[in-house]
């Protein structure tokens, strides 16, 4: 394959043709990337093959007579997949963006060419090479001169050797005056040279335009041929020959060409689509995996801090009372659900039962905010101003309720008198 035919612009190339190029493509960028990865070396190898693409797109639209725009659906994959390639892209997504290519090259492959010509390699154009029967040989007729053919001669080139005068071509005159005889024999050579030269040139001529129709009734044989039912042998078919097997697949292929390559641009048509979408979702999933990986960890942390702040005590009743700071924190299970919150003082929406922390005496007080958190777990905050009345009342009163759940206190002044936080509290 000659590198001008790779960079033709006006010549016209077969669907197989075409896909060998992409595949050749996508396979070098992929050494390439492994070759050499994240280096600037993927980026010149990308802007090589891109244009090479084109142009064998745009040949394949030529034999197709169809619009020069459709050459994008396969240069922009060829781009996509050199950009994914040189950051390391998952494989994933590389992967997609390989099958969206290889199923657009396979579109512009099974569009049918608009006549039959003759291709070399799967190229034909301004670049293609001169082809030549080994062994054919071509006659031509030697000029003819005074009335005397030359012998025929059958050479395999189309080249013709100089005239050759002997003494059978010319005739010199006998006269007894030797002079006179010269001059005749020089008249006539002058006037059979000329002659012989305008012979020769239209015998050319005629073997120039013998060969031309030979190659002309040969391409066209050879289309004929191609559009022939292949012979098929019934009694080895029968017997169960794999060769007779496939000839008569090959004779239903001719049949419905039409139907075929319809079918194949509507499969190619729908995997390109559940490529794209696969390749759009892979996207979202890469990116969305990363936030939520990000935000787990900065969640991990936070509740590193806040474990690692917090003085937590558990009361008899099965309640805990925590101190974050100077924030009071009571927790306790019993609700499920997903992770939501029940309360909130800023706004007073919620659930409404949550809107008082109640002790037997008729003591009131309001908490921040009421969560339900992941893990189960429920938890009322308390601002600092109501936090050393509320620890007191728990150590003192019998029982208090919260959310529609009612606790008893009995036991917990103990408890609380443990903790040297809590101990300081009821202290003071």
């Amino acid at each position: 394959m000659s590198v001008k035919t790779l960079l033709c612009r006006d010549g016209r190339d077969t669907g197989l043709r075409l896909m060998a190029i992409i595949f050749a493509a996508f396979l070098l960028l992929t050494v390439v990337a492994i070759v050499f990865p994240t280096s600037v070396i993927n980026v010149i190898v990308t802007l090589a093959v891109m244009p090479i693409v084109g142009l064998a797109a745009l040949r394949r639209l030529n034999d197709a007579n169809k619009s020069i725009k459709l050459a994008m659906i396969c240069v922009i994959p060829v781009l996509a997949f050199g950009i994914l390639t040189y950051f390391m892209a998952p494989l994933g997504a590389s992967a997609g963006v390989f099958l969206f290519g290889l199923a657009c090259g396979g579109y512009l492959a099974f569009l049918p060419p608009r006549n039959i010509i003759n291709y070399v390699q799967g190229y034909n154009g301004p670049n293609m090479a001169p082809v030549s029967n080994i062994g054919s040989v071509y006659h031509r007729q030697e000029p003819v001169m005074k009335g005397q053919a030359m012998p025929v001669q059958a050479t395999p080139e189309s080249t013709f050797s100089a005239v050759e005068l002997t003494d059978n071509d010319v005739n010199f005159s006998t006269s007894s005056e030797l002079y006179s005889g010269e001059t005749q024999s020089n008249q006539t050579i002058d006037d059979v040279l000329p002659q012989a030269g305008i012979e020769q040139d239209n015998t050319a001529l005629d073997a120039d335009a013998a060969i031309d129709e030979q190659y002309t009734s040969s391409f066209s044989t050879a289309s004929v041929r191609n559009n022939q039912p292949l012979y098929v042998d019934q009694d080895a078919l029968q017997s169960g020959s794999i060769t007779e097997l496939a000839k008569s697949w090959l004779n239903v292929a001719k049949l419905h060409q039409q139907k075929l390559i319809l079918i194949g641009k509507i499969t190619a048509l729908i995997l390109a689509i559940c490529l794209v979408v696969y390749l759009v979702f892979a996207l979202v999933n890469v990116f969305s995996s990363d936030e939520t990986e990000q935000a787990a960890h900065l969640d991990g942390i936070s509740h590193q801090q806040q474990a690692g702040t917090r003085e937590m005590v558990k009361l008899p009743d099965g309640f805990w009372l925590a101190l974050e700071g100077e924030i009071l924190i009571v927790r306790w299970l019993g609700d499920s659900g997903a992770a939501q919150n029940m309360w909130r003082l800023a706004t007073a929406t919620g659930d409404k039962t949550c809107a008082n922390l109640e002790f037997n005496d008729g003591s009131r007080y309001r908490p921040i905010t009421v969560d339900l958190l992941n893990d189960g777990a429920s938890e009322a905050r308390f601002t600092p101003l109501d936090k050393d009345a509320i620890v007191n009342d728990v150590a003192l009163r019998g029982s208090f309720k919260l959310c529609g759940y009612e606790f008893n206190l009995k036991g917990s002044q103990a408890t609380l008198m443990q903790n040297p936080q809590f101990e300081m509290i009821l202290s003071q």
